[in-house]
């Protein structure tokens, strides 16, 4: 940072740049001067509060806590000085990378048109039965509301606020945004969702699942899921627990609305239902809002709580333990994308239908304090290592990434398996195969499946490279309907994804369904889940040749067909595919087999048996 700017210094600054606007800054001081110089003496040492040099330069957006009073007289001269800072934007509306130095931009035409879009009164909206009121408190904060609420169709938006400041910068930012409205006072609206301060905007859809309760006439007020800056519930009596809790217990009607951002139908007398699939996050350590009262008795014992800190023991007649899986995917929606997340919440599940209270831990959840409530900690390994709770049971599971994976790491929890019957031999730990769903993936999936689905299909990501069978496929010309993200711009991608509740059809419709291993995974005997899914659903799989397939599906491996040169990938994709795999029968058989022995249900019986031991012999 350079030396601090004398006033002297400061005036000849402000005085050069074109970023003093006199006649702008006259109308605010409330006076005319005689000269650039006598304007930029006015602005440097008795400028009036909130005023602006320019209508392209807003301090209280740059600064909003006036880092430059340290280092300058008045903020138009501490961004001049430094040339660190003039790389930073001015005003929300000016993007330096697209115009360039702003000095240079002021006074051109494209200048000339922003200012006169800035100065023309925004058109009112037609009114909208959805209104979103965000009140307003930090500057950055409401533009991306304001940007985030233009983006929602059917919608409208006011952002409160009666400082004059922040009404200034935002009528600019909103001059192009119809649905978007700056007021002092909200309007009423058929429903108004309102917004406190301390809610960010989300990167997520979040607005039709609240607006869908509401849709209810029984419903008067929809409550999002607010999440505390960690990912765990950050508002109401349940603060604090992982989102999980707030999900079982959904179903029960609030006693009053959590503070932050709620959704009311205006007029309407009902209940206040908590809309988990809508979830926004508070800022601050919210997790101290916890309110208790005996109206909320009924949402503690759905959550798995007999009261506030004491986890109920018994569940459906059967010993319940609390379960947290820890997982690498990000607890953000976003992290729904990553498979360990899909795995996750089917193991979770089968745990349930056993009795279990389960919850899913991500990066951002694993401090979380009430983690002291769980009797069972269970990490599924994923790129990091998770360092063990010292207070619960520990298990630890190797589905992927076997290199990562240290003998140490091993020895730190009291009980490791690992996907792959040889991995698990050489480090002395128990196997245990990965599995399928089989609420999704079974014999009958077909049923629901078109007539003929694709002739060869492969799904799965890519990290922007040909994956072996995709490559194979490339290489002997056939005709193959990839889904999936990630690769490389001449791979012909269907779509980037298909719903999991979707795909067991479309493995069992399909002529060929393409599997691979990454090379690590090959080679240390991982056979992946889908390997199992396709079988399920009696589909026919063509997978590379990966160790240990015979150990995890025994006399099974015959309904998979392997290759292992280019001769064969092409001679088992060409012709009639009932010339290479076994007929419907035998591959329901084989279908009706995996279902029974590697279910995530069969996972969730050995991992529950050995956690009840480990928790019977703990101190």
């Amino acid at each position: 940072m350079p030396p601090r700017t004398s006033e002297t210094e400061a005036i000849a600054l402000v005085a050069a740049s074109p970023l003093l606007d006199v006649e702008w800054y006259a109308a605010q001081a409330g006076r005319a001067f005689g000269s650039r110089a006598e304007a930029a003496e006015h602005w440097v040492r008795h400028r009036p509060e909130g005023a602006t040099p320019h209508p392209l330069f807003e301090p209280d957006w740059l600064y909003p806590r006036a880092r430059w009073a340290k280092h300058a007289p008045d903020p138009l001269s501490f961004w001049l000085a430094d040339p660190e800072e003039r790389q930073r934007s001015p005003h929300p509306l000016v993007d330096l990378d697209a115009t360039g130095p702003i000095e240079e931009w002021v006074g051109t035409d494209d200048a000339a048109r922003l200012l006169a879009r800035m100065a023309q009164p925004q058109e009112r909206a037609a009114s909208a039965e959805v209104s979103v009121v965000v009140e307003v408190q930090d500057l950055a904060r409401a533009v991306q509301w304001a940007r985030h609420l233009a983006r929602t169709p059917d919608v409208s938006a006011q952002l409160v606020t009666d400082v004059r400041t922040a009404t200034r910068i935002l009528t600019a930012v909103v001059a192009d945004l119809p649905t978007v409205r700056v007021v002092a006072d909200p309007e009423p609206a058929a429903v108004v969702v309102g917004v406190r301060p301390e809610v960010r905007p989300p990167r997520w859809p979040w607005l039709p699942p609240l607006l869908a309760a509401l849709e209810d006439d029984a419903v008067a007020v929809a409550q999002p899921l607010l999440l505390a800056p960690d990912f765990t519930i950050g508002a109401g009596p349940l603060a604090g627990l992982p989102v999980d809790d707030a999900v079982r217990a959904a179903h029960v009607p609030l006693a009053a609305p959590w503070p932050g951002a709620h959704a009311v139908r205006t007029g309407r007398r009902g209940k206040v239902r908590l809309v988990p699939e809508s979830r926004l996050v508070v800022t601050g350590d919210s997790r101290s809002v916890v309110v208790t009262t005996g109206s909320d008795d009924e949402l503690w014992r759905a959550a798995g709580f007999d009261a506030p800190g004491r986890p109920l023991t018994i569940r459906e007649g059967r010993r319940a333990l609390r379960w947290s899986i820890d997982i690498a995917a990000p607890a953000a929606p976003r992290g729904q994308r990553w498979g360990d997340w899909h795995f996750a919440r089917s193991l979770a599940a089968a745990l349930e239908r056993r009795g279990q209270w389960v919850a899913i831990d991500h990066p951002e959840t694993r401090a979380r304090r009430t983690r002291e409530l769980d009797d069972v900690t269970l990490v599924l390994r994923g790129l990091e290592r998770v360092e063990p709770p010292a207070h619960t049971a520990t298990l630890l599971w190797v589905i992927s990434h076997p290199e990562l994976v240290t003998s140490g790491e091993l020895d730190a929890y009291d009980a490791a398996f690992a996907a792959s019957a040889t991995w698990a031999a050489r480090h002395g730990i128990e196997p245990l195969p990965q599995c399928t769903d089989t609420t999704r993936f079974h014999p009958d999936a077909g049923r629901w499946a078109p007539a003929r689905g694709p002739r060869a299909l492969f799904v799965g990501n890519s990290r922007g490279e040909l994956r072996a069978s995709v490559a194979a496929a490339q290489r002997t010309g056939l005709d193959l309907n990839v889904i999936g993200r990630g690769w490389p711009d001449d791979v012909p991608v269907l779509a980037d994804h298909v719903a999991n509740d979707e795909l067991g059809a479309l493995y069992a419709s399909a002529g060929i369904v393409l599997n691979d291993h990454w090379e690590d995974m090959r080679a240390e005997g991982f056979v992946s889940n889908r390997v199992l899914d396709v079988l399920a659903t009696g589909g026919r799989l063509l997978s590379d040749d990966v160790t240990g397939l015979a150990d995890v599906l025994g006399d099974a491996a015959g309904a998979v067909r392997v290759w292992r040169t280019d001769e064969e990938f092409r001679a088992l994709t060409t012709g009639d595919p009932d010339e290479h795999w076994p007929d419907a029968a035998a591959r329901r058989r084989t279908a009706e087999r995996v279902v029974a022995e590697h279910s995530f249900d069969a996972r969730a019986a050995t991992l529950l048996d050995r956690a009840l031991a480990l928790v019977d012999s703990r101190p």
